[in-house]
Parts: C-alpha cells; sequence; structure tokens
C-alpha cells in the first residue's frame, strides 16, 4: 500500500485552491438490474455510468464563496510522496460539477470550507477520473 504525505496543491477550474486540509474521492457504479416483465427476478445487472463524487475541504473560505453552485470544470490535486525514491501522485477529474459549499466558522478554530462536486462519465467507455506519478 502506497502511503503519500501532504497535498500540495488543489486546483478547480484553473483556479487555486490555497491551504487545502483534505480531499476524499468516492468513485461507485450503481447497479441497474434488468429483466422482462415476465420475469420473476432479474436476468441481468449492467452497471450505470460511474460517478465521482469529490470533496475537498479548505482553509481559504473567501475562495470558497467566489464560486457558483453548477459551476464545472477540471478539477485536480498533486499529492507528495512520503519517502526517497517515491514520486507524488497527480489526480484529475474532467468535467467536475460543484453541487455544494459548506461554510464552517467555529469559536475557536479556523474557518473552513467544504466543497462538494460531483463528475459522471459522458459515455461508458471515458472515465472522468485520471491518477498517474507526478514528474521527479
Amino acid at each position: 500500500m502506497e502511503r503519500f504525505g501532504a497535498i500540495t496543491s488543489v486546483s478547480f477550474d484553473q483556479t487555486a485552491l490555497p491551504l487545502p486540509v483534505s480531499v476524499r474521492i468516492s468513485r461507485r457504479a450503481e447497479p441497474a438490474p434488468a429483466g422482462s416483465d415476465s420475469d420473476a427476478f432479474a436476468t441481468s445487472v449492467q452497471l450505470r455510468r460511474p460517478v465521482i463524487a469529490v470533496e475537498v475541504r479548505t482553509r481559504q473560505t473567501d475562495l470558497a464563496e467566489s464560486f457558483s453552485l453548477g459551476q464545472a470544470g477540471e478539477l485536480s490535486l498533486e499529492i507528495a510522496p512520503t519517502r526517497a525514491g517515491q514520486r507524488g501522485r497527480v489526480v484529475s477529474i474532467d468535467r467536475a460539477v460543484l453541487t455544494d459549499i459548506e461554510l464552517q466558522y467555529d469559536q475557536a478554530a479556523p474557518a473552513l470550507a467544504r466543497l462538494s462536486f460531483l463528475a459522471e462519465a459522458v459515455d461508458g467507455a471515458v472515465d472522468p477520473f485520471s491518477s498517474q506519478e507526478s514528474n521527479p
């Protein structure tokens, strides 16, 4: 299992999101049982288009306030390696749509913004998620 260090950068629609705290990526494909009206049970299961849900937490709340719900663009992040000889990762999600902005202002803690994104495969062949090793 690979371990990675700090998130070095996050950007959405070519806008840098400074001070990232965490990023959570969830990839799922919902099953779609199929069969005819004469069948008592499903006779086959197909997967609907993959959906990717991403949650980005950042301390830059004023920048988060400037985004609009429904705004779409590429979401990308770079993650640093934890040991020598290991390369970092670059993760990209194409056509991510901003679906939720939550701002949290606590009394004794720094403000926090949570941005939620969804991305769906346009067709069954192209996944909006890509991940690769970064250049040294």
